[in-house]
């Protein structure tokens, strides 16, 4: 007959003697728990609480959302409401060739997953409201004194393998003073990125940004993020660099110092005094030096920044008018989300 071999006592321990803990293997981390795949202006990791980018592509959607690319990364919120934001940027007319610009703009984006939270897509309704401030006479470029734009964004993304992921966006928007109701106000923009973890501190981002704009109909993006530390963050993407520094941190909040390089403008459709339909496109250059409040749980957020802004530009495409070159200005910028 077999019988069970009976259990072997374990030997007694003695003063010196210690029983040898042994770790547990380390559990393996996908694509998602290190990289977040993001397009210009929005490439984040979601492991660590750093800056989010509220400047997207120009003539796009603000993106100043974490989105849930694994179970409830650091950013991201349960449940479907991710990000609602509201934001003011000021650049005051200076001189007599001078051309303020009062830009109000607000949205909200919803998660889902698509089909798994490994590849979400979030949908972003938002609406935007710009009032021009121009001196009257020769020098007047013949701005309407309003300008709007709303849009809604589907954004999609996932990894491929284990280093690669992808992002996609579409943003069908209108871009008006709400007075030319042609069809020269609807604008289909969208971005198709794609990132490359060289390491676990360099990520390489490539991709193009559709506009859907006169001047700038596709935009090639892309660069180098480098984390080498958890207090340090350079992203060096064309059209929107930015290096930053952690300057602070408490068990509530960390605080951040950045400088940024920025592309700014929009294109709408206006009708001109004539009676004329017309379309209007304005861009500039911007440097920027930020500070931005991140904090450590879910909550609002904020930030301010200050610039310089050169090399505007007004331009009528439609109608047989004389481009316009405001002077430069500075810009002011606060934003804050939830």
């Amino acid at each position: 007959m077999v019988t069970a071999a009976e259990p072997r006592p374990l030997p007694p321990a003695g003063p010196q003697q210690a029983w040898e803990v042994k770790p547990l293997p380390p559990i393996d981390t996908t694509f998602f728990d290190r990289i977040r795949l993001a397009a210009l202006g929005d490439p984040q990791d979601l492991t660590e609480p750093l800056l989010p980018d509220d400047v997207a592509p120009p003539g796009q959607p603000r993106q100043e959302f974490a989105p849930p690319g694994r179970k409830l990364p650091p950013g991201a919120k349960p449940g479907a409401l991710q990000q609602a934001i509201f934001t003011v940027t000021e650049l005051p007319r200076l001189g007599n060739n001078g051309l303020g610009l009062t830009t109000l703009e607000t949205s909200l984006t919803i998660g889902m997953p698509a089909p798994t939270v490994d590849s979400p897509l979030l949908v972003t309704p938002g609406f935007g409201t710009t009032f021009i401030d121009e001196v009257p006479g020769p020098m007047d470029p013949g701005l309407p004194s309003q300008l709007y734009e709303s849009w809604i964004q589907a954004r999609w993304m996932r990894k491929v393998g284990d280093r690669l992921g992808v992002d996609l966006a579409v943003a069908p928007g209108w871009y008006s003073d709400f007075v030319n109701d042609t069809p020269q106000a609807l604008r289909i923009t969208g971005h198709g990125f794609g990132a490359y973890e060289a390491n676990a501190d360099l990520r390489i981002v490539a991709g193009v940004i559709y506009l859907d704009r006169y001047d700038v109909n596709i935009l090639p993006a892309g660069g180098l993020l480098w984390t080498p530390g958890d207090d340090r963050r350079f992203e060096l993407i064309f059209p929107r660099p930015r290096l930053a520094w952690r300057v602070a941190e408490s068990r509530h909040a960390s605080q951040w110092l950045y400088l940024a390089g920025e592309f700014g403008g929009n294109q709408w459709a206006v009708r001109r005094d004539s009676g004329a339909n017309d379309v209007v496109v304005y861009h500039d250059y911007r440097l920027l030096a930020g500070w931005e409040r991140r904090p450590a749980d879910l909550g609002a957020s904020w930030r301010a920044e200050i610039g310089w802004v050169t090399g505007r530009l007004v331009e009528y495409y439609i109608t047989d008018t004389a481009d316009y070159r405001p002077a430069d200005t500075f810009v002011v910028r606060g934003g804050i989300w939830y």
